[in-house]
């Protein structure tokens, strides 16, 4: 983003009384500086008149904001030059807001723009005097340099060695010494930090009420920066900070690139990409063109509504616990090939502002940043990170490897800038591809995200306060013209809607479901794609700058993209809420509750767990595998191992089986069959873990009496069917996805009890240790939750106990918690039946620490052999061999993982 508008705001017309001084300095070095340049008057009329005829003498032609191509050439063409202290693009910037300002030229107004006050406030009159010292010095130095060549050799003769003793004319003496000092006042200082604090709590506000941060941060820029208070010193150093923030988000989104995620979504995010890039530039062109832009200024108005804001979509997908599943992902990998499509447009732009230009050069950017992204991003993602990783990192003493890694990405960084500016390529390019190199190596991400986090946090909350907000034309918006325009082009925004049909379909209707998934999908990915942000703003200020459209169209873009900004996540998130609440809906329509039947029997839940490689379209394939299984998604997440190209995907699918129902069991019923098998293995806590007919006929049922024998062997009897199951479904899962594929496939519980009383434990800091004082605290808590005193726990008011103690659980679910508990089936669990829970509960508990005490012994009694062995072979002594005690010792681990897992399996059940 270019400085030019920034320059105009605070300096240019500042020094435009100074004009008639440097032409005059010029043409005559020997001229009084004090006869050419005069003090501002205290008359704010005198003032503007001097400002007016300075401006009067060097502009001589109408430019009209948006005829860029015609005016741009009547600049080129004319034999004037920018004034020696204005580079040439800020002087035809002048030029056109002169013209359209006629009044500031015969002094009758003071200067005053829509997007800045070009009144000297107190740091634009400090560095107008700043200026006009230097041309003192300047008129002392060149009257100095007038003496006769004669005269000098002279004066070097006399004064011989000492000539670097020679005393420096008071003017220059006084400049060479306001040269060596920055100096900052206490109010400067105290500005930029209120500054900063008020961004921050405009940010902090603008979340909590569920807009992007980035809104109240833009609001403190347009508010205490130039365009109103005018609070904000130094406004360019600010807007420079705020660059160098843009920079970072950049690198940043280059280090947070996952290439197998791209590999996984498939061409659909490639197509949402790019098609959502092309359909607001197309709608905006249109737009543009009816309001009378020439071409280059419709491609601008266009192209400012084309990027996605990743940040924003993200946000609000997060919030709504959207972002791990495949539509989240979908629009994550959708929004980055946005944004590269975006680095290439703004490469574009650098040639559309230019006048007349061969129709070659248009190509260049876009084969320039191409080009690029081929050879470096493909590089990046390939070669690069297993050499930096296995060559570099690697080799390097572990305290100085990320200072080795952040030194390379420095480097990096630094070589890419200039390297895609120069091409004609957007810098900002160079930023994304060096952060791309270490986007595949896994320490580094981490080293990345966690040391510049909090810098990036500032740096961002810089860039939209200042480079974006002193940029808003505020005073604009009480024109018609700008706020109708706004809403028009907000069109743009709406253009981004139909990118939903491009959504695969993930899931099937689910009958007795009131929503439909695909339809869900396709409304949440049109949503997100309309965020705005960053982007938009970059490009919209880049054209301003560069002069492709005038301040009201400008004024209108932000107007727009700022209505987005606040909009399109407030839509999106009550979106996914509406969603969320119909799934809820659902759930309890399934509800073992209202499932169960006189036989008491409710469907079984399935959670299945897949990891493979990254491939096309993977998560689409499990859709058509569930149908065919009669299979129901109620949930799914999808996480990655690794950042590499060939990461490790790993797919949890919770499964609702259409085709078994399994028998409802209390707590009650529960431990009496934990007992009943207790006694029948001898004690042993292995052979209780996972119940089944295979290792019914190795337990010894003789000592239980009748009812507890049949109770044993119905949860035998169901227990085989959910094997057989499993085993079936974990075979075609594996079948279909290959043998690359890990597939596990074990019972879910959606409403766990033991989780719940493990939140409350670890809430009101309860001990798990089975002694009846523990017993008697437990049971204590009763009273906190009984908040009516009424002797009994309702829904309500467990409801209340877990999500207080952070229970993610619907109420349907509370509901189901309470029928496990309640023995009597009034709805209701007393005393009593709490009692009962506990008591199970803390025997779970200890059976649990029995397990590991003999995990423990059982691994040190191996380790003590295998001293023992060594110590023996050191002697010549016998015994089983060194490897056959290694082999133990796996063994002993690898069955303690077996009982773990069949040990949560069992309490799930």
């Amino acid at each position: 983003m270019k400085a030019t508008l920034f320059k105009l705001s605070i300096g240019a017309l500042a020094l435009s009384t100074g004009i008639h001084a440097s032409s005059t300095l010029r043409s005559s070095p020997t001229a009084n500086i004090n006869s050419v340049v005069d003090e501002p008057s205290s008359s704010s009329s005198s003032y503007s008149s001097s400002i007016g005829q300075g401006i009067k003498n060097f502009l001589k032609w109408p430019i009209d904001a948006f005829a860029e191509d015609t005016n741009a050439n009547a600049v080129n063409d004319s034999s004037s030059s920018a004034h020696p202290l204005l580079s040439q693009k800020l002087f035809n910037n002048v030029q056109v807001y002169a013209d359209t300002h006629p009044s500031i030229t015969d002094g009758s107004t003071t200067p005053d723009n829509a997007l800045f006050s070009f009144k000297l406030s107190k740091s634009a009159s400090r560095r107008y005097h700043e200026s006009r010292r230097r041309l003192q010095a300047t008129a002392t130095a060149d009257t100095i340099a007038t003496a006769t060549i004669d005269e000098a050799a002279k004066e070097e003769e006399e004064l011989g060695p000492n000539l670097l003793a020679m005393p420096v004319p008071v003017p220059q003496q006084h400049d060479m010494i306001h040269e060596m000092v920055v100096h900052v006042t206490y109010e400067d200082v105290y500005a930029i930090l209120l500054f900063l604090v008020v961004a921050t709590a405009m940010g902090i506000f603008t979340a909590k009420l569920g807009m992007p941060a980035l809104v109240g941060e833009i609001i403190t820029g347009f508010l205490l920066g130039p365009p109103l208070a005018n609070l904000v010193p130094f406004p360019e150093a600010m807007v420079l900070v705020g660059e160098i923030g843009l920079i970072m988000l950049l690198l940043e989104a280059g280090v947070e690139l996952d290439i197998a995620q791209l590999r996984e979504t498939g061409v659909r995010a490639l197509a949402i990409g790019i098609t959502g890039t092309i359909l607001p530039l197309v709608v905006g062109m249109g737009l543009a063109t009816i309001s009378g832009a020439k071409i280059k200024s419709a491609m601008a108005v266009g192209a400012a509504f084309s990027p996605t804001s990743l940040g924003v979509a993200a946000s609000a997908l997060k919030s709504g616990k959207m972002l791990d599943t495949p539509v989240g992902q979908l629009i994550v990998a959708a929004c980055v090939v946005d944004d590269i499509l975006a680095l290439i447009l703004l490469s574009m732009f650098q040639v559309l502002v230019q006048d007349s230009p061969p129709i070659f050069s248009y190509f260049i950017p876009i084969i320039s940043s191409l080009g690029f992204l081929v050879v470096l991003g493909g590089s990046a993602v390939t070669w690069m990170p297993k050499f930096i990783n296995e060559k570099i990192l690697k080799r390097c003493d572990e305290s100085y490897r990320e200072l080795v890694m952040f030194s390379l990405l420095t480097t990096l960084l630094l070589g890419y800038l200039p390297l895609l500016n120069y091409t004609k390529a957007s810098y900002l390019t160079g930023a994304f591809l060096a952060g791309c190199t270490f986007s595949q190596i896994d320490s580094a991400h981490h080293a990345f995200m966690e040391k510049t986090h909090q810098l990036m946090t500032w740096l961002l909350r810089v860039f939209f306060a200042a480079s974006i907000g002193f940029q808003v034309p505020v005073k604009q918006f009480s024109d018609p013209y700008v706020i109708g325009w706004g809403f028009i082009l907000y069109l743009c925004v709406a253009a981004k809607l139909p990118l939903g049909f491009f959504v695969p379909q993930f899931e099937d209707v689910k009958p007795g479901a009131s929503y439909n998934p695909f339809m869900r999908d396709r409304l949440i990915t049109g949503l997100s794609m309309t965020c705005r942000g960053e982007f938009s703003f970059i490009i919209s200020a880049f054209a301003l700058g560069e002069g492709l459209f005038n301040a009201k169209i400008y004024a209108a873009i932000v107007w727009a993209v700022l209505i987005s900004c606040i909009t399109s996540p407030f839509m999106l998130l009550n979106m996914i809420k509406y969603f969320n609440k119909k799934q809820i809906e659902y759930l309890a329509a399934t509800n073992p509750l209202k499932k169960s039947a006189a036989d008491g029997k409710v469907p079984l839940y399935l959670h299945i767990k897949v990891k493979a490689g990254a491939a096309w379209g993977m998560q689409e394939q499990f859709r058509k595998i569930l149908n065919d299984l009669d299979l129901e998604v109620v949930e799914r997440r999808t996480n990655r191992h690794g950042r590499g190209i060939d990461a490790e995907v790993q797919t949890d699918l919770f499964v609702l089986d259409t085709t078994i129902s399994t028998k409802v069991q209390k707590i009650k019923a529960l431990r009496k069959i934990k007992k009943a098998l207790k006694i029948a293995a001898g004690g042993s806590p292995e052979m209780t873990k996972r119940l089944s007919s295979k290792n019914l006929s190795d337990m010894n049922l003789s000592a239980l009496d009748k009812e507890e024998q049949e109770a044993v062997a119905e949860a035998a009897r169901q227990e085989d069917v959910i094997i057989k199951r499993g085993e079936h479904v974990e075979k075609k899962v594996q079948e279909a996805l290959g043998d690359g594929a890990e597939v596990e496939v074990e019972v879910w519980n959606p409403w766990p009890w033991q989780d719940a009383l493990d939140k409350i434990a670890a809430h009101y800091d309860l001990p798990n240790e089975n002694t009846p004082e523990n017993l008697e605290i437990f049971i204590a808590v009763f009273d906190k939750i009984d908040s009516d005193g009424g002797g009994e726990i309702d829904k309500d008011e467990m409801y209340v106990a877990l999500t207080d103690a952070g229970v993610d659980i619907t109420e349907e679910g509370v509901l189901t918690l309470v029928a496990i508990i309640d023995e009597d089936g009034n709805g209701d669990v007393d005393r009593d039946e709490w009692r009962d829970t506990v008591s199970f509960y803390l025997e779970l508990k200890e059976e649990e620490v029995e397990m590991s005490k003999e995990k423990d012994n059982q691994v040190e009694f191996m380790k003590r052999l295998r001293e023992k062995k060594l110590a023996a072979l050191g002697k010549g002594g016998g015994g089983p061999s060194v490897a056959a005690v290694e082999e133990g010792i796996q063994k002993v681990e690898k069955k303690e993982v077996d009982s773990a897992r069949r040990e949560a399996e069992i309490i799930e059940d």
